[in-house]
């Protein structure tokens, strides 16, 4: 019965669209979608080595540029494929009512302020697409963080605690559509300026580059 019942669908399928005179050509056509620009931002990421001290020196910093008070408290973990064509994929699981996320980013690995061009997808189900991910790509590794994250402007200030891997803090600097990657780059120095980051401190990797290094 069941197999007379799916002949029937394709039967009638094939009618309907013999009759309207649609082709799977035509199909095809009406539904294809141009891919979104890649979203850009320029970036600057520093150790704090002074510690937890330094590191609540940073944080009332972000305060008093933002005001705000607490800023976000945001709990992420991260966890990094393969990507065989270059740049960084990775899955990161933020606490419920958040929505966690698929990255794809390409940056490069210098010190100082860099452009990174990116994508992300918020995912439902993050342990499908994690198993999913480790079954075609392979998996690096992960990372776990509490980030205070400050919005000033067009930027986003990240004061990070990395697990097992000590304080830092991040700017991203999102730019428009219109603006260069020196306007971003003037953006970040000044912010790294403002919170006393020291040429010494700066970071040319991803916090899973020095964790993995690390190990």
């Amino acid at each position: 019965m069941i197999s007379r019942l799916r002949s029937c669908s394709a039967l009638i399928t094939i009618d309907v669209k013999h009759n309207l005179g649609i082709s799977m050509a035509a199909t095809t056509t009406a539904t294809a979608t141009t891919p979104p620009a890649d979203q850009r931002n320029v970036e600057i990421k520093a150790r704090i080595p002074g510690g937890a001290e330094d590191f609540a020196r940073r944080l009332d910093i972000a305060k008093q540029l933002t005001g705000s008070p607490t800023g976000e408290l945001i709990v992420q973990r991260d966890v990094f494929f393969n990507s065989p064509l270059g740049g960084r994929l990775k899955l990161r699981y933020l606490q419920p009512p958040a929505r966690s996320e698929l990255l794809y980013y390409n940056r490069p690995d210098v010190a100082g302020p860099k452009l990174s061009s990116f994508n992300k997808l918020e995912i439902d189900e993050p342990a499908v697409l994690e198993k999913i991910l480790i079954q075609t790509n392979g998996i690096q590794g992960e990372l776990a963080k509490t980030r205070h994250l400050f919005m000033h402007e067009q930027t986003r200030i990240h004061l990070d605690e990395v697990r097992d891997l000590g304080y830092f803090m991040e700017f991203e600097v999102c730019l428009r559509a219109e603006q260069t990657l020196e306007e971003g780059q003037a953006v970040a120095e000044q912010l790294a300026e403002t919170f006393g980051i020291q040429k010494a401190d700066l970071m040319s990797g991803s916090y899973f580059d020095a964790l993995s290094s690390e190990k």
